[in-house]
């Protein structure tokens, strides 16, 4: 280890001490403590300025900050110390963060955390429950029985239902599909692929985030049993094409037994028409999963209740509250209707955890180790209210509009209808070729990122590329929308990017 790092500290113990010593570990502990005011003061200051001040910080690390290797070399036998760790932080680390709480990020769908979260995640480590079973996690169990309950009535029209509090919308999705392939094949659970007569068969569109499909290939149905159907518009999935598919695969001797839903795709923020997926999957005896994860909390909008209708019809539904309710990275829910008690394919036998009355989320979930991230969301909603998370959102969803009118009446080719705070737009110069104009808006995201103007990303949609900017964020401004308009046009309207070369390149 580097002896500048181990000199920092003055609590660190003598070079004989050794990991295997048995009064070493229990005096570095103490000293550790003794040390947890301090470093608690400077987290403390740290925390407010990543939280507060970010705008003050580039989006992006600098070049040389790769190049520095700013970790290398750093762990070893001896620490430095909890307060050099936490100036090592503010030193190494946060210079090579993304800047993804910076209001002029608007890229993928990371939001900036309310500051509940990040505090109840402090706390919630200091306790290290393991919510996998209750008698282990107490207070984690009952946090999660009432987020469970209250997001049931928001999005189920329900108390009584079940779910789990998971680590990412991905293990939501997949769980939703493992339930959906126990209730249509309860012989998969005993006798695996090889006992069910034909291939499953799972529906979703060509705009469904890929962890649908990734649900589909882990549960081992395969790439082929995953079935992409058309979509129309902004990139909703089509009820006619699904049926016809649904159609041909039985006349195939294939066997239809779940479809996914979207409320407000990654993508380009559309809505699937889940009312009248609903019924098709009531007349074909399908499993209704729904992913809401990203636009779910636009469930709390009142002139966006609408495009919810059929959310209760679901069998499941996988909700994100670290996207758009503001919570910190990771926290997911996966609601399910009623007691899966009946189709529960993850309860396997164990002698070493007491079983207690009910059936613990261990035993009906992946996961057998499980952090307490229900008192994160229970905290958070304790201290802000769902009414400042529906005044945020519907904010962004504002901005959203700005930032879309200003850019069209910039020359920019908007896609229409949005309603989310996805915001799809294009340069398109006459007198570049179809591939060209794609290979553009990827330039065009570059060049304003190089000038830490903002952070955004491109998608496919209907065949073309699309700068992509998605906002979630509690601060963004009508004059950082505006800025980041001005930016994409001075990119787009800058000669080396949207001009071909005498070689008839696009430089």
């Amino acid at each position: 280890m580097n002896p500048t790092d181990s000199d920092r500290d003055v609590h660190a113990p003598n070079s004989h001490d050794s990991f295997a010593g048995r009064r070493a570990p229990s005096h570095r502990a103490t000293r550790a403590r003794r040390d947890l005011d301090r470093a608690l003061d400077a987290a403390a200051a740290l925390f407010r300025e990543i939280h507060l001040g970010w705008e003050d910080r580039p989006l992006t690390p600098a070049p040389e900050w790769y190049d520095s290797a700013p970790l290398a070399h750093t762990l070893g036998p001896l620490g430095v110390g909890l307060v050099a760790a936490v100036e090592d932080f503010r030193t190494r680390v946060l210079p090579g963060a993304l800047g993804a709480p910076d209001p002029r990020y608007v890229g993928l769908v990371n939001s900036s955390p309310l500051p509940a979260g990040p505090l109840a995640d402090l706390l919630i480590s200091a306790l290290d429950n393991n919510c996998g079973a209750e008698h282990q996690g107490p207070s984690g169990a009952a946090a999660e029985r009432e987020v469970l309950r209250v997001f049931g009535r928001l999005f189920m029209d329900r108390d009584n239902v079940s779910g789990l509090v998971l680590p990412g919308g991905s293990l939501a999705n997949l769980h939703g599909i493992l339930l959906a392939r126990a209730r249509a094949f309860p012989e998969w659970e005993s006798g695996g692929p090889a006992s069910v007569p034909g291939r499953p068969t799972l529906y979703l569109s060509d705009a469904t985030h890929f962890s649908g499909a990734r649900a589909g290939t882990a549960a081992g149905i395969g790439r082929e049993g995953v079935r992409s159907v058309p979509t129309d518009g902004r990139g909703s999935i089509r009820v006619d094409e699904l049926r016809r598919m649904i159609d041909d695969d039985r006349a195939s001797g294939h066997l239809p037994f779940a479809v996914i839903a979207t409320a407000g795709t990654t993508g380009t923020g559309a809505f699937d028409p889940v009312s009248e997926i609903a019924d098709v999957a009531k007349a074909e005896d399908l499993w209704l999963h729904v992913d809401a994860c990203y636009g779910g909390a636009a469930r709390l909008l009142p002139e966006l209740t609408p495009r919810f209708a059929g959310l209760e019809r679901a069998d499941s539904i996988a909700i994100d509250p670290h996207k758009w309710f503001f919570l910190p990275l990771t926290c997911s829910l996966v609601l399910t209707r009623g007691s899966t008690a009946s189709l529960n394919p993850f309860d396997i036998e164990n002698s070493y955890i007491p079983r207690g009355t009910d059936v613990y989320p261990y035993q009906r979930g992946i996961l057998t180790s499980r952090r307490g991230m229900a008192l994160a969301l229970w905290m958070t909603l304790r201290a802000h209210g769902f009414d400042l998370i529906r005044d945020v959102v519907a904010e962004n969803i504002r901005l959203t509009r700005r930032l879309e009118a200003r850019l069209a009446s910039a020359g920019f080719e908007v896609l229409p209808d949005g309603e989310l705070s996805v915001a799809c737009a294009r340069w398109v110069p006459p007198e570049l070729e179809p591939d060209e104009v794609d290979r553009l808006q990827g330039r065009i995201a570059e060049r304003v990122l190089a000038a830490d103007r903002a952070w955004f990303s491109t998608v496919r949609h209907a065949g073309h590329t699309w700068c992509r900017l998605n906002i979630l964020n509690l601060d963004t401004s009508e004059a950082h929308v505006d800025d980041i308009a001005d930016a994409m046009v001075e990119a787009a309207r800058t000669p080396a990017v949207s001009r071909r070369s005498r070689s008839g390149r696009t430089r």
